[in-house]
């Protein structure tokens, strides 16, 4: 019992820090905000302003997570899909339906009627391609739970869950060291798992240290 009194304590005392922390940054961009006027200096101000205020907000998610990953031994991460892509999916996926549509109407006429009748049907099975799959779960924000026994992705619909055993491959990819960048990626079997990692490399790594232990693949068996 002490062990877990002593443990929520900390979380209590590092919680309030990182209140404090954030509220000392989100005054000094108060502060930048006030000292400018109507300028177009000022409104790129304004703007980096605000980004430094969503910056701020981020890392202060980033150590409650990290925090919350030290108490249970779960590491988790979010990985969000905007609402705009989903849309933008949907858009083109109904353009090409349409020229599907419009091309099966032009074929009826003029020579090469299969070969144009071939090309409508294409675009429109394509264009519902992409509609279907902007309403897969997959393109809705997923919770990614690393534990010590199994994964266990939580999303839209329902959750799902993966022993490690299960895993038959993984790495981890920094795209730019200069964007403090990192992803992981894990497979099962022909089914492929992409999690970001922005600005949280320690998280990251933690991760994969997981994978190193937990998953064995054909690479480590022959070596």
């Amino acid at each position: 019992m002490s062990r877990d009194s002593d443990k929520k304590n900390n979380k209590k005392k590092n919680d309030k820090k990182i209140g404090k922390n954030n509220k000392t940054g989100r005054e000094e961009i108060r502060n930048i905000n006030s000292m400018n006027g109507g300028t177009a200096k000022s409104y790129r101000q304004k703007v980096l302003v605000n980004q430094a205020g969503k910056l701020v907000d981020e890392l202060e998610r980033a150590r409650r997570e990290e925090q919350e990953s030290q108490i249970d031994g779960i590491i988790r991460q979010k990985v969000i899909k905007r609402k705009n892509t989903r849309a933008a999916y949907r858009i083109v996926g109904i353009v090409f339906i349409l020229i599907g549509i419009a091309c099966m109407w032009w074929a009826m006429g003029g020579h090469y009627r299969f070969l144009k009748a071939a090309v409508s049907i294409a675009a429109m099975a394509y264009g519902f391609y992409i509609v279907r799959a902007s309403f897969r779960s997959a393109a809705y924000d997923a919770t990614y739970l690393f534990g010590q026994d199994r994964i266990t992705i939580l999303q839209k619909g329902g959750s799902k869950i993966i022993p490690y055993e299960a895993v038959t491959g993984y790495t981890m990819i920094e795209p730019d060291p200069e964007m403090k960048y990192y992803i992981f990626k894990f497979d099962r079997g022909k089914e492929s798992y992409v999690v970001p990692f922005a600005g949280a490399k320690a998280k990251c790594e933690a991760v994969y240290n997981i994978f190193r232990e937990k998953v064995r693949t054909d690479e480590k068996e022959n070596s």
